[in-house]
Formats: structure tokens, sequence, C-alpha cells
């Protein structure tokens, strides 16, 4: 992939990514939706010929990705405000949606103002939210939290929703006899929004798209498990940007096999966008955001083993077992634990799904009702934090290759992610600059000779010391 390391070079020292501004529709094409319950003031809706449409919401700021090919669909949504809290939740139940995928970073400013950029659209609520949740037509209980060991300020929340009531359903126990799903929901929040177009090749630029690449890789292959007609939601602020980028890279990824040049790489990402650009204003919206795609994907060509990439899970607090498995029950009453009629249980869970199904309503029931045992956001991201910090630490020689804990060369590793766009390396730093960075970086991955199909070593090349591209 020399062309497309050059590429990145190129970009790096120029402090952009020109390509990107050669893609169609990088600003809005179609009349799009003004709504109060936008974002961002209400401007950045939807493009109206693309609205998500639901039965149970009249209307929410959300698009079908639906139309790149043989790959499962998507839901690109902004992320929730405190009014919409409730629609949200509607709209993950109406499409049975199992994964969520939140973007938005750590110190992206809270609230739902026309300036603000994320909410904890979770449990645990304040006071007001808890309130208001008992009325929602879906309501969330986290039951349990996870952190990657592997991926800082990873974290996945394990999502028990309770449905609307059935019909004829009432009764003093008609709470305990709502339908119930679980759902997984993922939270990095280290993928800074708006970085400076100068740190394409910096440090920070390399790790967050190296970690970018191990969440998308373990997303698709739990979105594998769920089914091609299962609808993956993912947001960040306001629903395009990094979501666009995440997924860019999982259609990609899942391309990736079938591309045999540069140039084919290079239509593939530029269909890509502008495919999700007839759904959602603004896919992929910065030049940045274009070059993490590709440095993630170059990441990926240059370390083609799948055990590199798996991800293993901490759990901080909940009684939940941490495991994948919850996401094949289906749809169930606490009374029967039945599956209901049209939503045929997959084989590969039925024989333990009885046995999972209990330990999940009475991880849930624990705490009575709407209680949860979630740590708060501050304390769970300061152990992350640390966690993090140690992984780093603990790196030696190992590097990328088979590593445990995921991050850069020791050289190259940033033991706490910045904040924001000011904190990033500058492109005036001396090492990279002169290039030794990028040289560090390569020292450690995976030779390559081709695209992904032309990497299969033979058994006398899989010893080969790791070598620079330039040599290739």
């Amino acid at each position: 992939m020399r062309a497309v390391q050059m590429k990145l070079q190129r970009w790096g020292s120029l402090g952009e990514a020109p390509e990107y501004y050669e893609l169609k529709n990088r600003d809005p094409f179609k009349p799009t939706v003004s709504h109060p319950l936008n974002r961002f003031g209400g401007n950045m809706g939807p493009y109206a010929d693309a609205m998500l449409e639901l039965k149970s919401v009249e209307y929410i700021n959300a698009s079908p990705i639906d139309n790149l090919g043989a790959g499962t669909p998507f839901v690109a949504t902004m992320c929730p405000k405190r009014e919409t809290f409730a629609h949200f939740w509607s709209m993950v139940w109406e499409l049975g949606s199992r994964v969520i995928v939140n973007l938005t970073h750590e110190r992206d400013r809270v609230g739902s103002g026309p300036y603000d950029k994320r909410e904890r659209y979770w449990p645990p609520f304040d006071h007001e939210s808890a309130k208001q949740s008992l009325h929602w037509p879906v309501c969330p209980y986290t039951i349990g939290t996870e952190v990657c060991e592997q991926v800082p300020s990873l974290i996945r929340y394990h999502i028990e929703l309770r449905g609307p009531l059935q019909d004829g359903v009432n009764g003093t126990d008609c709470e305990q006899r709502r339908p119930r799903r679980n759902v997984l929901l993922y939270w990095y929040s280290r993928w800074v929004d708006f970085p400076s177009s100068q740190s394409i090749g910096s440090r920070p630029f390399y790790a967050n798209a190296w970690a970018v690449l191990h969440i998308a890789l373990h997303l698709a292959d739990q979105i594998s498990l769920l089914g091609p007609a299962h609808w993956t939601i993912c947001h960040c602020s306001a629903g395009v940007g990094r979501t666009g980028t995440l997924l860019a890279l999982l259609d990609i990824l899942r391309k990736l096999p079938d591309l045999v040049t540069e140039a084919d790489l290079d239509y593939a990402i530029m269909h890509t966008i502008e495919a999700m650009r007839e759904k959602r204003l603004w896919m992929v919206k910065t030049d940045i955001e274009f070059a993490t795609l590709y440095a993630a994907l170059l990441l990926r060509l240059r370390n083609p083993d799948d055990p590199d990439f798996a991800l293993s899970w901490s759990l901080e607090d909940g009684k939940c077992a941490p495991s994948f498995l919850t996401l094949q029950t289906e749809e169930h009453c606490s009374a029967g634990g039945k599956v209901f009629p049209g939503e045929e249980m997959p084989a590969s869970g039925r024989t333990q799904v009885g046995e999972t199904q209990a330990a999940l309503q009475a991880s849930a029931n624990r705490g009575g009702d709407g209680e949860t045992r979630c740590i708060k956001d501050a304390q769970l991201a300061e152990a992350v934090r640390a966690r993090g910090e140690s992984a780093n630490s603990s790196l030696g020689s190992r590097g990328l290759r088979g590593s445990a804990s995921l991050s850069l060369p020791a050289q190259t590793v940033i033991a706490d992610a910045p904040c924001d766009p000011h904190q990033l390396v500058s492109r005036d730093d001396s090492r990279l600059a002169n290039g030794s960075i990028d040289n560090e970086m390569e020292a450690t991955l995976h030779p390559v000779r081709g695209l992904m199909q032309n990497h299969t070593p033979h058994a006398s090349q899989q010893d080969l010391p790791m070598i620079h591209i330039a040599s290739l």
C-alpha cells in the first residue's frame, strides 16, 4: 500500500487532503428539514426526501443509510437532545436495533442548547429525566458496564429495554410483563470533533485511526451475527462527520477483499461517501475525517490478521455477564420468555436462551424497578483513563503486531488523548517534519505486497522481519 502511505504523507506535508474537495455534494444539495428538535438551532436536519419514517415517532432527525449494497443497513442520527430521549428509544425499539454506537467526545459540550453537542440519554439519568422516563413508551435500564481492555475510552453498556405493553395486558404486575430486549451501546469518547487538518499524520491522528479500526472490525463481527436486515444505529453530535467516517469504514472493510488496486480503493471510498451523501448531508464532513478513513484502511491492509484486533472486556459495574449471547436472545416477557410471532430465534442461540434470559432478568430485578448499577460518568472516565495510561506504559517492544493492548509503537503512543484540536501534535514537531514518526510506525507494521487478497504470505514468508514500506 505504498501509494496510500505516500498519499497520507503528502496530505500531512500539505496540512490538508485536497482530494476530499473533489467529492460530490460536499454541501447540502437538497431541501432539508428545519425543526426545533434538531441540534444546533434546528437547522441541521435530514434531507426531506430521505427521512427515517417511523410509526411510533412523528419526527426524528435520523436518516436510513440503506443504499450501500449487500451490507447491513445503518441509521445515522444526531445525539439525542433531552426533548428527544423518548423518541430515540422508541426508534431503537421499532427498528429492532441491538447495536448503538456513540462517537461523541467526552469533552464535547453537554446540553441541548444551540451550541451543545451531547447528552447522556441512557441510565443513570438525572432526577428530571429519571422522572420523565417512567412515562416513556420504551424505557431503558442499564444493567452492566464494560470497559475495553485494548481501546482506551471505549465503553460498552448493556441496556435492557422495556417496550410498550401488549394489547390486553393490565393489572398490578403490568410493568413486569412489558416485553424486553437487550441492546449493546458502545461509546468511544476520544474522537475529537473538528481537529485541525494540520494534524494529519500526527501521533494523535494515527492513534485515533488505529482505535477506530479496532472498533469497526469488532462491530462488523457483531453486526454480522444479527443478520443482513439488522439496523445498526450510529451517532456523533450531528450524525454526519464522525458517524459518516465510521459507516464508510465499515462498508469499505466489507468490500476490501474484492479490491485489487489503489485505484479500486479510491473509487470504492468515493462511491461509498457519495452514496451516503444521497441519504444524509455532510457525511464525512471534513478532510481530516477523509484522511482518517484512509489511515484506518492502510493500517488494516498492513495488519490483515483478525486475531490482532480481538477485543476483550472488563466488567466494571453491574451483574450482567459480558457475553454477546445477550443479543441473540429475542424479545421476551418476564413470564414465559416467549419469542414473539414473526421473530424467529437464531438456531445458535436457542439452547442457552432460557438460562441467559433468566440470568439477565434476575440481574435487572435485583436493584428494584428503575434502579441501575452503572457508575457515574466521571468515575468511569477516570478509571478508563487510568487503564489506558497503564496499557500504554506496558507496551515495551511489542508494538502493534499482536499486542495485548491497543497502541501505536512506544515512540508514538499518546498516554492521554487530546481533548481539543489545539492540543494535537503540531506538524512543526521535529520528528514529524523529518519523517521519523512515520518510520517508527512503519517499523512495526506487517509488510504488504498489495491489497488484501494479495497478502496471504507463504509459509516461508510468515517469519520475515517487518520492514520499511519504502523498500517494498
